[in-house]
């Protein structure tokens, strides 16, 4: 299982940020650029780490306190509690030390995200974070949160939403936590006709495969964020949404107009199985598929 890592400053190896499992882990999907881990440690120490990227941190269970110190600088003291966000910058070496048990969901960002969300606008290796602890900020609590639900009931929105939500993420983070103004261009106006034409074909002609945003955006020559925004205002839906919304189209057709097996239709709108298919069909119809079958062979 590949693990949110940082180096370790004493031996100069590559660690995982904690030597407990998580009791969540982004691991298994397929989401690009963002990675999720939940953990519930005892009161511990934490060596001197330097993350290898942007990491959030937040705060899921009771308040606590926790003594922690940013390279090298004096020790601090912070008091925490149920949603508060930490912020640590990568290649910052720090080190902490909490009290009582701590139960967190720790985000990680990588550098390819980042270049995704500001592409060309902004030199990314010019970026500078600025560490925090204890912050109020509802946006990133509530991405987070999703995040959180999506990994609860086994990514079954697939991995266009993922990177829809690290996406909406990364460019909260650089306009709030960037030392230096960050200014990322936001479009005006929708896709033009031809481009957007380009996009749907590409969506339709691939609905059994993985796509990702950033695949669809290439079609158009295009950077993940600023083609997702002007999707959204040509067709008043996010990609992850109208790529549902074919889908499920597709899947009603399917089981209405012949006699595939249902195991089959769900290779046909990219489900991994016919389980997956199931939870998923459901969750958007309101009834399984082997039901909406049945009902619409009745009419």
């Amino acid at each position: 299982m590949k693990r949110i890592s940082a180096v370790s400053v004493a031996s100069g190896d590559i660690v995982p940020v904690s030597s407990h499992s998580p009791l969540l882990s982004s691991a298994k999907s397929s989401w690009d650029g963002i990675q999720v881990e939940q953990h519930c440690l005892p009161a511990s120490e934490c060596p001197e780490l330097e993350l290898q990227h942007h990491s959030i941190t937040i705060i899921l269970g009771q308040p606590f306190e926790i003594d922690w110190r940013l390279a090298g600088g004096h020790q601090q003291t912070t008091q925490m509690k149920r949603g508060d966000i930490c912020i640590t910058p990568c290649g910052v070496p720090t080190q902490a030390r909490w009290h009582k048990p701590v139960n967190f969901l720790l985000l990680s960002i990588s550098p390819t995200l980042i270049e995704r969300a500001v592409y060309k606008s902004i030199d990314t290796s010019l970026i500078e974070i600025a560490p925090k602890r204890g912050v109020h900020d509802p946006q990133i609590l509530h991405i987070g949160s999703a995040l959180k639900a999506e990994l609860e009931t086994g990514c079954e929105s697939g991995s266009l939403y993922g990177e829809s939500l690290g996406l909406a993420l990364v460019v909260h983070f650089l306009k709030r936590y960037s030392i230096s103004k960050t200014v990322i261009r936001e479009p005006s106006e929708g896709l033009q006709a031809q481009k957007l034409q380009q996009v749907i074909d590409y969506i339709n002609y691939n609905l059994e495969a993985t796509v990702t945003i950033k695949e669809i955006a290439a079609v158009v020559g295009m950077s993940s964020y600023y083609f997702a925004r002007q999707f959204k205002l040509s067709t008043g839906l996010s990609p992850h949404q109208y790529v549902i919304q074919c889908r499920i189209k597709q899947a009603k057709n399917l089981l209405t107009e012949n006699k595939l097996p249902i195991v089959e239709i769900a290779h046909c709108v990219g489900c991994s199985s016919q389980s997956n298919f199931t939870a998923f069909f459901h969750k958007y119809v309101g009834i399984t598929p082997q039901a909406y079958r049945k009902q619409t062979r009745r009419r």
